[in-house]
């Protein structure tokens, strides 16, 4: 079963707030101000590929702007909305408070008092028992229109390149951030229209406090399939429906056990004469690209193309002063060692610039890979959101390229023709103790020489009716209408 997931409120690791020793409170306006452009020079040195999607002129640009706004802030935690990781436009790379920090964010922080889902920009209630009725649009907070939020949030819901669908995915953290984005008020002013009305209604309601608040933040009726969600891999059988629905939550598995979980699936969709199969990559979030290929030689008519490779600016360690590994500064045999490992398996290309991965890096890589002896010849369906990113990204490309189903939900949070991934390097930034996450390699897929910062487009998305009429009646909005789809051609 799949560790218990816990809030991420932004860039907080809550995971560690309780296990660690109160010291003292490290944040302060000016520390976090140098933290940040810290952070952005080790990100101009060190990412994979930093301009791919701005000029170095116009990212300088950017970042004095943002610097300019920290400065201007008068609240300490609104400052984390300014954050330069948004510039580089890369849904891996990360920036982590200290378990000291976080644990006192969390301690200050007054919760929006209930749960929402996020849907095309617009704000819903997910939850019950507050005088706010579930499935009740949001139209403004404390003064902002619900657009003004939306702005807030796509700078701290970072995807790849220009994909927006990373705002879909943040509902979950909603009720945190909204409270240190806005110097945790006491109240909370919601201006909404109920469900099936076209009045406007107006309510004051109290902040929650953090132990109320993250037991409220659990308390969302989507997502639906909590169940299934709670495993790496798990199978659904619908018989009346000759129907099959594979959960998926990472590509980051052994591969003898993602076999052995894929193969059953598929023994027993064969045994049990189940003509349809929905694969559920919603909120996967990747992992290794060779169990993406694994799972989708389950599902392919024939042999089939499983090609990528990998590329960096740099194979060295830029900032090694800061440098950690394991929770302490890499020695010089670290560095020396992470260097080697990278040299090994990457040539410099002197047209472009980047090193190339190597033979030696794509040595188990099987790049023609046949179908799997009991691969399912019935119709496919793949469910993708904003939360579907690098490996996952990567099979819903496969299902896609090959015409071997229906692509249905979200632009992908990830690019279709590249992403960061592979190693990463962590980075202590000294004035906050915040941790810098950042990937050592940009992977690219099918050959290809551009990206034009675009995920998965899905075949088919659903209208924001058709969302709510499955949502407003708690009822899963992707699976409902793939499952409505099936139906059709009973």
């Amino acid at each position: 079963m799949r560790k218990l997931l816990l809030i991420s409120l932004i860039f907080i690791g809550l995971g560690q707030l309780w296990a660690q020793e109160d010291k003292d409170f490290l944040l302060t306006k000016e520390g976090l101000i140098s933290d940040f452009k810290l952070a952005s020079d080790i990100l101009k040195k060190q990412h994979p590929h930093p301009y791919k999607f701005v000029d170095s002129v116009r990212l300088e640009q950017q970042l004095d702007s943002l610097m300019r706004l920290a400065h201007q802030e008068e609240d300490l935690y609104a400052i984390l909305r300014y954050s330069p990781l948004q510039l580089f436009r890369d849904v891996h790379t990360k920036l982590q408070l200290s378990p000291e920090n976080s644990r006192q964010t969390i301690r200050d922080t007054r919760f929006f008092p209930f749960p929402v889902v996020i849907e095309k920009d617009k704000i819903f209630v997910n939850g019950k028992g507050s005088s706010v009725p579930y499935g009740a649009e949001i139209l403004e907070i404390n003064g902002q229109n619900t657009a003004a939020i939306m702005r807030l949030l796509a700078a701290s819901s970072y995807s790849d390149g220009f994909i927006s669908t990373g705002t879909d995915r943040f509902y979950g953290d909603f009720q945190s951030v909204w409270g240190y984005y806005n110097a945790s008020p006491k109240q909370y002013s919601v201006r909404y229209r109920p469900a099936g009305s076209n009045k406007e209604q107006e309510q004051v309601l109290l902040a929650l406090d953090p132990s109320k608040g993250v037991h409220s933040s659990r308390l969302g009726i989507a997502p639906f399939n909590r169940l299934e969600t709670s495993y790496y891999v798990y199978g659904t059988y619908i018989d009346k429906e000759s129907t099959g629905i594979l959960t998926v939550m990472s590509f980051a598995l052994d591969e003898s056990f993602a076999y052995k979980e894929f193969s059953e699936f598929f023994k027993e969709v064969k045994k049990r004469g189940i003509r349809h199969v929905i694969v559920d990559i919603r909120k996967n979030g990747g992992g290794n690209p060779a169990i993406s290929a694994l799972l989708y030689s389950f599902l392919a008519s024939e042999s089939f193309d499983n090609v990528y490779n990998q590329r960096t600016k740099t194979i060295s360690i830029a900032y090694p002063e800061y440098a950690i590994n394991n929770g302490r500064k890499m020695s010089d045999e670290d560095i020396r060692n992470m260097y080697n490992f990278m040299n090994q398996r990457f040539n410099k290309d002197s047209l472009t610039g980047f090193y190339v991965g190597n033979a030696r890096l794509k040595e188990s890589q099987l790049e023609n890979y046949p179908p799997d002896k009991d691969a399912f010849k019935g119709s496919v369906y793949v469910l993708t959101s904003g939360a579907t990113v690098s490996a996952a990204t990567y099979f819903a490309s496969l299902v896609q390229k090959n015409k071997r189903g229906l692509v249905i939900g979200k632009e992908t949070g990830s690019g279709e023709q590249s992403t960061t991934a592979a190693w990463f390097l962590n980075y202590q930034l000294p004035n906050t103790k915040s941790i810098l996450t950042v990937p050592m390699s940009e992977m690219y897929f099918f050959n290809a020489q551009t990206d034009n910062g675009r995920g998965v487009m899905p075949d088919r998305e659903l209208s924001i009716d058709d969302f709510l009429k499955y949502f407003r009646s708690e009822r899963d909005p992707e699976i409902s209408y793939t499952r409505d789809l099936i139906r059709e051609k009973l």
